[in-house]
């Protein structure tokens, strides 16, 4: 007679953990003039009609237009439904539907500069509609309102802030674009703008241009370039960790800076890094350079008087390097998939916080994996070399020259023996730089590395290390560099 009691209980704590769905989304129907607007709503966790909510609204992109009020919900909506954000961001959100064959805004075509129009689309109007009475419905926090949209969703994020640059708090817009002639009045919205340099449906340029008029008009926008994504950077977007921190940070008419939000270990956004060409985008990314800058931070003391080995994941991966160099004292600062720009970003809280003895350099392969040309990665290590000088015009820097890698489509040895003639050139004169020729040292006499020594193509192994170790150590050993 006890189980049932026992049955119920169960019953009932596996409705409270159930996840949520997107049937979460109460669905909607906004008529005005004759004509309808499918939307979905979402209220906060535990409700309170006596306090007020912030709003985001989502704007999706062309794919997910229709009539079934239920498509919309595929990209952005979902982020919102996850118990940390239930729990940590109370509001309401709201995700419209556009009907078929009509736009957000007036998008002419994909490809080219989006023509700003006086009057909104007719699926525009009805959403500012929908939403003017959404505000008189429920308690919403008319400082904290916020819009987000990709693609198509994307162009209708622009168009919105640029048509009512007073009323939004903060604004994403994803892989889409504007008119640049009109959007100088949304300078005081805060905004971070989203983009995969290998767009083929949106061109990357289509941000860039928006991101420049901003600026131009004495704007601080936030921009994210993807160099690997194509048209779905939405994926990378959504799943920012500072996204949501930031956007719900925001109030109207008061930008509130990246700094104050994010922790002195994450990447920043693009724009915001020194230099030119890529930085190293994916979430993966995100967390590595993030964890082991915080576990460093914890080692400046131990770590301080190094020598500073500071790269990419051929560093990272440098597991014997103590041992190795039992004669030094050493500090790996590596993290894979790093770029001359992101080790510009991190100098000063990486390497020059330790006061290092020398810095041995080895970088350049990802930013020419990622389009960089060899010009732009040699002016971000000029930069580098000089921050060196200036923190300690004695120290002694070794360059190691980018190493060879196995072939891949679009990627040859003509660039890297480029990239490492321009080393040389950028810093022949200079007495404190010592080269070490890793090229020659691995080069298989085609351009490429050898399997045995590269099992990947790309890392050394322990073989590998051993030769690079070999090369340096009397490099240092002229340098006086032991302890």
């Amino acid at each position: 007679m006890k189980i049932l009691p026992i049955l119920f209980f169960a019953l009932l704590a596996m409705i409270l953990c159930a996840p949520l769905r997107a049937d979460d989304y109460e669905a909607r129907t906004f008529s005005a003039d004759g004509a309808q607007l499918g939307y979905r709503l979402l209220k906060p966790k535990n409700f309170d009609a006596a306090k007020k909510y912030p709003l985001v609204l989502i704007l999706h992109g062309a794919g997910e237009r229709g009539t079934d009020n239920a498509a919309q919900l595929k990209y952005g909506a979902p982020l919102f439904l996850k118990p940390d954000v239930r729990d940590k961001y109370p509001c309401f959100v709201v995700v419209p539907q556009c009907p078929p064959d009509q736009t957000w805004s007036a998008v002419k075509g994909w490809t080219g500069p989006n023509a700003y129009e006086d009057q909104p689309t007719a699926p525009m109007k009805l959403l500012l509609a929908a939403l003017d009475a959404t505000l008189k419905e429920f308690p919403i926090d008319q400082d904290r309102q916020y819009v987000t949209g990709l693609s198509m969703g994307g162009y209708g994020t622009w168009d919105l802030i640029t048509r009512q640059p007073t009323r939004w708090a903060a604004a994403a817009p994803i892989c889409g674009g504007g008119d640049v002639s009109r959007i100088a009045p949304a300078k005081g919205v805060a905004l971070w703008a989203f983009h995969g340099v290998l767009d083929p449906t949106v061109p990357v340029v289509r941000s860039r241009e928006m991101i420049a008029a901003l600026e131009a008009a004495g704007g601080h926008p936030l921009y994210s370039e993807y160099p690997y994504a194509k048209h779905d950077s939405w994926n990378i977007a959504y799943g920012e960790p500072e996204l949501l921190p930031w956007m719900f940070a925001q109030k109207r008419g008061s930008v509130v800076p990246w700094e104050q939000i994010a922790g002195p270990f994450s990447q920043p956004p693009s724009n915001l890094c020194p230099g030119a060409g890529p930085m190293q985008s994916g979430l993966w990314f995100r967390t590595l350079w993030k964890g082991r800058r915080e576990q460093w931070s914890k080692m400046k003391e131990t770590e301080a008087n190094s020598v500073v080995f500071f790269g990419d994941s051929i560093t990272q991966g440098w597991g014997s390097l103590a041992n190795d160099f039992k004669e030094l004292k050493v500090a790996n600062r590596g993290i894979s998939g790093d770029t001359t720009r992101g080790l510009r970003t991190r100098l000063q809280g990486d390497v020059l916080d330790l006061h290092p003895k020398a810095v041995s350099i080895l970088i350049g392969t990802n930013d020419l994996d990622q389009g960089a040309e060899p010009e732009v990665v040699v002016e971000n290590l000029k930069a580098v070399v000089n921050a060196l000088h200036a923190a300690n015009p004695a120290m002694p820097i070794v360059i190691n020259k980018v190493m060879p890698r196995g072939p891949k489509p679009g990627f040859f040895p003509e660039k890297i023996r480029q990239l490492n003639g321009l080393y040389e050139e950028a810093f022949k004169s200079d007495k404190q730089v010592t080269f070490c020729d890793t090229w020659s040292l691995f080069d298989d006499g085609n351009g490429s590395c050898k399997k045995e020594e590269f099992p990947d193509m790309l890392h050394p192994n322990a073989t590998g290390y051993a030769k690079w170790t070999a090369t340096l150590q009397p490099i240092f050993s002229k340098l006086g560099l032991e302890k």
